[in-house]
């Protein structure tokens, strides 16, 4: 008895998270990271030291989820 495969329509995104690059200050390399919207520290994956982050404009990161409309607004037309 074959099993029939179901198929299963491309999922729509329902949320959206903007990630920075911030420079590692000792191995140079861009970590990417949630914007924090008040100073806090990071750490690098690559040498895992810690350093200081700018933070984010919390109004800008809004502006850009309510653009896209949380995500839904960035799917392509085209592959609906």
């Amino acid at each position: 008895m074959m099993r029939e495969k179901k198929f299963i329509p491309p999922v729509k995104p329902v949320g959206l998270e903007i990630i920075f690059l911030y420079p590692c200050p000792y191995c140079g390399r861009n970590v990417p990271l949630l914007g924090p919207t008040e100073p806090s520290m990071g750490q690098c994956d690559a040498c895992h030291k810690q350093f200081p982050l700018a933070p984010v404009d919390k109004k800008s990161v809004l502006f850009i989820k309510t653009i896209l409309d949380n995500g839904r607004a960035a799917v392509d037309p085209d592959f609906l």
